[in-house]
């Protein structure tokens, strides 16, 4: 039997770079996809995609996706941020958050 509306997902948000900025949350998603054959149920949200799902709270967020309740536990454990629940149709994600959080950027050295 189909249901006609996706089952709420965890979603982790965060304001932007919070998550994202050092570069780990991409190594994370890397080598959970890894793991499940370049398709591991877990997504980064870009900003302009957490606010056209209206996820954010009027300021630049990003967040992380994920179908398992207890990753998005450790997510939030290990880079802050506030938990939510939303129903989004994971062919959409696959489809529009399949890309990787951006990559760090480079150290300062002086």
């Amino acid at each position: 039997m189909a249901f006609p509306f996706p089952a709420p997902l965890p979603v982790l948000l965060a304001p932007l770079s919070q998550l994202s900025a050092d570069g780990q949350l991409r190594e994370l998603i890397a080598e959970r996809r890894d793991r499940h054959d370049g398709t591991g149920p877990i997504w980064y949200l870009q900003p302009d995609q957490v606010a056209a799902l209206g996820l954010g709270q009027g300021q630049a967020e990003e967040a992380v996706v994920t179908t398992s309740a207890a990753v998005l536990t450790w997510l939030q454990l290990r880079f802050g941020g506030r938990t939510s629940v939303a129903a989004i149709p994971t062919d959409w994600l696959e489809a529009e958050a399949g890309d990787l959080p951006p990559r760090a950027g480079l150290a300062a050295l002086t």
